[in-house]
């Protein structure tokens, strides 16, 4: 055991998702280890221990991975699947859960580590963060202003786009979720535009299917074509994506990869499974009800490349790090949304549901959007060719705003910390933090080592990190490098 005789070292984790729940099992182990720490965990009463993806939802509204890719512990990747059978489930391994059941799971895990630590919870939003001398922070909320040692920011995503700027109309939904409660909000019979063709669309399209098939249901976006059903899942070995190979370029290039090597060595791994793509493949118009149906008919070569894209989710962020800043932006011009659309696919079944309501006409789908025009009681959506779409009500499903800055009203929190340069804008998105360590980079302080910033917000940097695995196991990373530098 670690003596206990330092000074007591006080820990803030601010927000109780994935990460916050990650960032307090790891404290909690290290609390057990006999380190002197006393614990403070922030959170929205409504999301506390689930994050704003997996709380309290509809049972329609289901996962986008299978349980055995799901665990809130990092060495024990059948966490998930073992909880599923203590609750009856049979053979939960390749199930596709609701996303309710995945935040009854991990609520399940942050109470028993809640318990063993002795943590304070304090069920607010967290106002302001404010470093003080460069060896605490302030942190100040509805009813509580302390200084801590150590900050975990883990507030997850920024709020949903708002391009359009409809916000404040009242027949706009700015936020989809919960669901169930924002579906119920809207009158019978009315016309209901969906913002956006990614995976939310998806929950919105199979929940109203089931409950609210009174609503003439239509979708809108650039593309006008949806992600990618998720095709078989091929075991594999990567013989070019290896740890070995990856640092032996690095050491032969300066620590740089090039985009057009590891094109390369993709093409390499598709042809050592025995498939050969041509280069048309990777431009087809995946997401379109043609190429969904085709790939629900014929899953086996889209699952080849959905598995390796899927495997490289180790070496992401360290790869993503090894390119120019020039090799960054002609990946998301070029491949950023063939990469999207393959890699967050969604299960065979909402396929099928996309399918057979796309074919029998009872949802509309749209691309090349222009324009937004907020009348009195309903919107126009303005199309390519001056054509015209009028819906009575619309709802959010474009994602979360990528680019921060300090005005960023619907983020108090993340607005004042931009606003005061406590945290720095990233060019790929989200903020600014050191790799691995995940400590803030402060145009104004330096680099923070005792602030970590995770999850959504550090996407630009930590490229990838929209899986449960990742967000997961870096706060290990991050909690180790404070234990490393401050209390060995």
């Amino acid at each position: 055991m670690i003596s206990n005789e330092k000074k007591r070292k006080k820990v803030a984790i601010v927000g109780m998702g994935v990460t916050g729940v990650s960032v307090l099992r790891e404290w909690t182990r290290e609390k057990e280890k006999g380190r002197a720490v006393d614990i403070t965990v922030f959170g929205d009463e409504k999301t506390f221990g689930r994050g704003f993806p997996y709380q309290k939802e509809d049972d329609l509204i289901i996962m986008n991975q299978p349980a055995d890719l799901a665990t809130i512990i990092p060495e024990e990747k059948d966490d998930f699947v073992h909880w599923l059978k203590e609750k009856g489930e049979k053979d939960p391994r390749k199930g596709y859960y609701p996303r309710a059941v995945f935040g009854n799971y991990l609520n399940d895990r942050m109470k028993s580590w809640l318990e063993q630590s002795k943590a304070r919870v304090i069920k607010e939003k967290v106002e302001t963060i404010r470093p003080l001398d460069g060896h605490c922070f302030r942190v100040c909320s509805t009813s509580l202003t302390e200084d801590f040692d150590y900050v975990h920011l883990c507030v997850g995503n920024a709020p949903y786009e708002d391009d359009y700027n409809l916000v404040h109309h009242p027949h706009f939904i700015a936020n989809p979720f919960p669901l169930k409660e924002k579906l119920q909000s809207i009158p019978f019979g009315v016309s209901l535009g969906v913002l956006g063709t990614g995976l939310t669309s998806i929950d919105i399209l199979r929940y109203a299917r089931e409950e609210r098939p009174d609503l003439s249901l239509s979708f809108y976006s650039q593309s006008g074509r949806f992600k990618t059903a998720r095709g078989e899942t091929i075991p594999y070995t990567y013989k070019y994506f290896t740890e070995e190979n990856i640092k032996k370029t690095k050491e032969k290039n300066d620590g740089w990869i090039s985009l057009t090597t590891y094109l390369n060595w993709m093409i390499k791994e598709i042809n050592h499974r025995g498939i050969q793509l041509e280069h048309d493949w990777w431009f087809q118009d995946f997401g379109s009800i043609e190429k969904v149906q085709r790939d629900i008919m014929d899953p086996y070569i889209l699952g080849v490349v959905q598995t390796l894209i899927l495997g490289l989710d180790p070496f992401l962020t360290e790869m993503w790090g090894a390119l120019t800043e020039k090799d960054k932006n002609r990946f998301i011009e070029d491949y950023g949304e063939i990469w999207d659309k393959v890699r967050s696919s969604f299960p065979k079944e909402s396929g099928e549901i996309l399918v057979e309501e796309w074919k029998k006409e009872a949802i509309s789908v749209y691309g090349k959007v222009h324009d937004v025009i907020k009348r009195e009681n309903h919107f126009e959506v303005l199309l390519e060719k001056n054509v015209k779409k009028e819906v009575e009500y619309l709802i959010n499903a474009t994602g979360s705003i990528k680019n921060v800055d300090w005005k960023i009203g619907r983020m108090p929190l993340l607005a004042q910390l931009l606003s005061e340069r406590v945290l720095q804008p990233e060019v790929f998105g989200g903020v600014q933090v050191t790799m691995p360590n995940l400590s803030a980079i402060s145009q104004r302080y330096g680099v923070l080592h005792q602030f970590k910033v995770h999850g959504p917000l550090i996407a630009g940097i930590q490229f990838g990190n929209n899986s449960i695995d990742i967000l997961s196991e870096t706060a290990q990373t991050a909690v180790q490098s404070i234990i490393q530098k401050d209390f060995s």
